[in-house]
């Protein structure tokens, strides 16, 4: 008379005919006489129902069921579940095997510990598998659970969640409540029972664990594994990201009972991320080449690409991605949708561009936005920011680590767009653009500096951002003939406007400015940071040594903290060298208060930088009725029309010497400078930024923002593009000035610069053929070395 089972071990089976043998004959060797093995059949078509009808004979205790048509692994592990008549449940898959003493050891492990889950060791074996690899995750970590601390332990929030029930022994009292809180139509292709295996630790109300290896799971015949080069088989490994979703209603019904853990929600979602992330990993790493673009949009239609994202960042799946970082169309979303925004710089600390970001900052909030800056290197000044915008800093090394932390940014402020300041100087920008863009978030690039700025440099800075710059939404740039030269590079999603204000400038306009002329001495002012290669600070001497030759009598005072190769204390140390100790003072940097005492104090701003996009101090000056003497820098929109500026010669301090000697000389003149600098600073103020922000956020600037370039443009950046070239080919050891006398020999700076000069002259002629023996002399000039 066949004995009543104490443990039914349940083994589903479709299409096993190589291995269901074994796979029987190690549940019916079990030391546990008191065992049944229920073998369920999902309607397979090669021989194993066969197998298993002949190891029937005089084996009582092995039942097999059958199912007319397949039904997956999911249903046909349910059948065995309804059919066992065990109060103990083990799962056996039909290519894995059990160790003899399995049943007995768990089963004496749940009456000990009145356990409802009983977790064992498990074997991993593999023909290539390297030693103990794939061994670590399937082990127990813990001896025992109780009550909600049973699914915390076994599926921890942000650890990969172990979808094998394999790896327990059941009470199957609780396995069927878990298995009717599954939909009864549910069918996977791909066996995956993570759902079961949540909703039992979320039941469960003890468990308990021994560290003995039980069962002997064959990874070289997990099917799973293996090369994916069909549809169909991308679509059967995204089931497991179904399977995990088909109980989502289960969990939300099981969070209103008072007795479930209070974490249920957290945890079915950190189990869920962590099959996307396992299922994207095993697609992006084995599916063929040529399906790998389907796949990737075949995850998007199962999950929302902010949840692709999510998984990725929370399991820290370079993998995934640099995979995803690649992949996914632009998207622009409408301006009535854009609240939540991210602001990017390189770190944020005084002047340039962090000005820019932090009064951007004040005028979307202001408009209504949710506005967070994020720098991408640690180590910020102290910035004051309006109430209520968030600031973040990176602080991760490393491509990989740097676009997970980013991912998790992403995921953590939820923005609607986001607005990158540091195109021109960063180099992982595009990188963080697409993978921005593959969570559904549209990224705004803004360049702060003429397009010229990396021929200067002496870098391949121009061809990078050709490549990548289409990734993004679009790009904002500081001036009509800056947009002339992308266009005329085959970037269209180009646009120009204004920088915002800065506090200083928009404080201006509560004072009433009347600026008085020099009578005794002329008083100059200069501020910035202290940076020789672009703001060109040495040369603030060339004009000093001018106007004492010229008999004019001055002051300048220099603020502005310390830069790489130059400081305060360098350029008093020169100044003495030069005899001008008595004309010329760098006091470091000033703010707040003491800054705007020390412009107020004044006659004149005096500016020598050699490139720059959009120098704030220009208007901050005029915002204080200063007169702006200047080396000159014709792509500048505020220069153009500028009644307030007077510009020289590039490198000509002597141009510059005289134009401050008219100054002092001739007070009406002054008084006409001082009132079209303020008429300048009030023409900048009265922008609706926040307006054009909306429109940049939703892309529809009107098109006088985007102006195509002419024949004119054309000519301009020509000869821009050859003054900068040569300059990079000429440029003095670090901290010297830069001068524009061609040299007939090219170092590496001007190599890169001819390299980088020839597109744009091609797309020249492509555009206006007339400019053919123009281009001809710039290929001559460069290329003589």
């Amino acid at each position: 008379m066949p004995v009543e089972p104490l443990v039914s071990i349940v083994v589903p089976v479709l299409n096993g005919e190589a291995t269901v043998a074994l796979a029987l004959a190690s549940a019916l060797a079990q030391t546990l006489r008191e065992v049944e093995v229920v073998c369920v059949d999902d309607a397979s078509t090669d021989s194993s129902v066969t197998i298993v009808e002949a190891m029937q004979v005089g084996e009582p205790r092995l039942r097999l069921v059958r199912h007319d048509s397949t039904q997956s692994a999911v249903q046909a592990r349910r059948s065995g579940v309804d059919a066992a008549a065990g109060s103990y449940i083990l799962f056996l898959d039909s290519d894995d095997t059990l160790e003899p003493d399995a049943a007995e050891k768990t089963l004496a492990a749940a009456e000990a510990g009145a356990a409802d889950l009983v977790g064992f060791g498990v074997t991993v074996i593999g023909d290539n598998l390297p030693r103990h690899a794939g061994e670590r995750r399937p082990q127990p970590n813990h001896p025992d659970l109780e009550s909600y601390t049973v699914i915390e332990g076994l599926l921890p929030d942000a650890r990969p969640a172990p979808a094998e029930p394999w790896r327990y022994l059941f009470r199957t009292c609780i396995l069927r409540e878990a298995y009717a809180m599954l939909p009864r139509d549910l069918r996977l292709s791909r066996s995956t029972g993570l759902p079961v295996v949540f909703l039992v630790a979320a039941l469960a109300t003890r468990f308990v664990s021994i560290d003995d290896k039980l069962y002997r799971h064959h990874l070289d015949r997990d099917w799973s594994r293996r090369y994916v080069d069909a549809p169909a088989q991308i679509d059967s490994h995204l089931q497991a990201i179904d399977a995990i979703d088909s109980i989502v209603g289960a969990v939300e019904s099981l969070t209103q009972v008072a007795s479930s853990p209070p974490c249920l929600p957290e945890l079915y979602d950190s189990a869920r991320l962590s099959i996307i992330a396992q299922v994207c990993q095993h697609l992006i790493e084995h599916t063929a080449a040529p399906f790998l673009d389907q796949a990737l949009d075949a995850i998007y239609m199962r999950v929302a690409p902010r949840d692709v994202i999510r998984a990725a960042a929370r399991f820290s799946s370079s993998h995934i991605i640099e995979a995803l970082k690649d992949h996914g169309a632009s998207v622009k979303p409408s301006a009535d949708r854009v609240r939540k925004i991210l602001l990017v710089t390189g770190t944020m600390a005084t002047g340039g561009i962090s000005a820019v970001v932090a009064s951007q900052a004040r005028i979307l909030h202001d408009a209504g936005f949710l506005v967070t800056i994020v720098a991408k290197v640690a180590g910020a000044a102290s910035v004051e920011l309006p109430d209520g915008v968030l600031f973040v800093e990176m602080t991760s090394h490393g491509p990989s680590l740097r676009l997970a932390e980013w991912a998790l940014i992403i995921d953590e402020h939820n923005p609607d767009a986001v607005i990158d300041h540091h195109v021109l100087y960063g180099r992982d920008w595009a990188d963080f653009a697409l993978l921005s863009r593959a969570a559904g978030v549209p990224t705004v690039g803004w360049i702060h500096n003429f397009a010229a700025r990396p021929l200067y440099d002496g870098n391949n800075q121009l061809s990078r951002l050709e490549r990548h710059l289409s990734v993004l939404q679009s790009v904002i740039v500081l001036s009509p003939l800056d947009v002339a030269y992308w266009k005329l590079r085959g970037i269209r999603n180009v646009a120009y406007i204004p920088n915002p204000p800065s506090p200083l400038l928009l404080d201006a306009r509560r004072t009433l400015i009347d600026k008085s002329p020099p009578v005794t001495h002329i008083e100059l002012v200069w501020w910035g940071r202290l940076e020789q290669r672009t703001k060109n600070v040495l040369g603030l001497l060339d004009v000093a040594e001018s106007l004492k030759r010229a008999s004019v009598p001055f002051r300048l005072t220099i603020i502005g903290p310390d830069w790489t190769g130059m400081s305060a204390r360098r350029l008093n140390s020169e100044a003495r060298r030069r005899s001008l100790r008595d004309h010329v003072r760098a006091v470091g940097p000033l703010h707040g208060h003491a800054l705007v005492a020390a412009i107020d104090a004044a006659h004149v701003l005096i500016n020598t930088s050699v490139i720059e996009g959009y120098p704030l101090t220009l208007l901050e000056a005029q915002s204080r009725g200063l007169p702006v003497i200047m080396y000159e820098l014709p792509w500048l929109a505020i220069t153009q029309n500028n009644a307030g500026i007077v510009a020289v010669p590039q490198g000509d301090p002597a141009a510059a010497a005289a134009a401050l000697r008219r100054i002092f000389k001739e007070p009406e003149y002054y008084r006409v400078l001082s009132l079209g600098s303020v008429d300048a600073a009030n023409e900048a103020r009265a922008h609706d930024f926040a307006m054009l922000y909306r429109q940049v956020l939703s892309d529809s600037l009107p098109r006088m923002f985007s102006p195509e370039p002419t024949l004119d443009d054309a000519r301009r950046l020509l000869g821009h593009m050859v003054s900068f070239a040569e300059r990079a080919s000429t440029a003095q050891v670090k901290g010297a000035p830069v001068h524009a006398t061609p040299s007939r020999k090219l170092g590496r700076a001007g190599r890169v610069a001819l390299i980088a000069v020839r597109p744009i002259g091609r797309a020249v002629l492509k555009r206006f053929p007339q400019l053919h023996l123009r281009v001809h002399r710039l290929k001559k000039r460069l290329g003589s070395a």
